[in-house]
């Protein structure tokens, strides 16, 4: 997380493949780099998908965190174990979320983590998705997405925050922290936007996979020369920052 004047910045991995050995051997070099400049990401893991490959990743997932950087939890939810185009369906039924949630979950607790960030695939937000988060103690969801300089196409299943904001149920609640742009998109536009209301930052993303491309190790060496000085921090770091004092004063369970 990076202070600018008013705001801060952060980075986010999707990590779908690390059981894949050519995208790991992209992803430990730049995630030992990070780590020895006191720069920390969060990664948002889907352990589901090494599962379908039957690869064990819980030492490759033990190696992030022992670098500094924040475990999260990514879920894609699909139905059963096709999850790879073109067979891949989507089952977005309330049981298949709760299921999917639990299963991924459930995996990186017995990795020796309970992740308390979150993002969906596909960007997929709902208030069973939400409400489960919070039954599971999560402290932040970052499912929502700023809203695009050319229009955001509307979609039942895809929530727009301008601003951060709080979900709460009767069990609780957690902070809903919008992503602002993928890391191509920060270099065409996201460098200019920034979230409104008192909390501001810059959420910016991109897949474990993007490292394969060579044109995105450039781009993110390219954020690491224009934000190193400033200190990226994992989103954890945010979400428990006094930015959010009314929220957790008036939701003390929150955190």
């Amino acid at each position: 997380m990076a202070r600018g004047m008013n705001f801060t910045s952060a980075l986010a991995f999707h990590a779908e493949k690390l059981h894949d050995d050519r995208v790991w051997r992209r992803v430990q070099p730049v995630a030992r780099w990070m780590s020895a400049r006191g720069i920390r990401a969060t990664f948002f893991v889907y352990p589901f998908r090494a599962q379908v490959a039957n690869r064990d990743i819980t030492q490759r997932v033990q190696a992030l965190a022992a670098l500094g950087h924040e475990i999260g939890q990514h879920t894609h939810f699909y139905a059963g174990t096709m999850i790879d185009k073109p067979g891949k369906v989507d089952d977005l039924s309330e049981a298949n979320i709760v299921h999917c949630l639990n299963r991924d979950f459930e995996t990186l607790r017995k990795s020796g983590f309970a992740p308390k960030g979150f993002t969906a695939g596909g960007w997929f937000v709902s208030a069973t998705v939400l409400d489960r988060l919070v039954d599971l103690g999560f402290v932040y969801d970052c499912s929502a997405q700023f809203p695009k300089p050319r229009g955001s196409h509307n979609s039942p299943y895809n929530r727009w925050l301008r601003s951060p904001e709080v979900h709460t149920n009767a069990h609780g609640g957690l902070i809903c922290l919008p992503t602002t742009c993928s890391l191509g998109e920060w270099f065409k536009w996201g460098r200019k936007v920034r979230t409104e209301g008192k909390v501001s930052y810059q959420l910016i993303y991109l897949h474990d996979y993007d490292l394969l491309s060579f044109r995105n190790r450039l781009l993110l060496s390219c954020l690491f020369t224009i934000s190193t000085r400033q200190a990226l921090k994992p989103l954890a770091t945010l979400a428990q920052e006094d930015l959010f004092r009314e929220e957790k004063e008036r939701c003390p369970w929150i955190l």
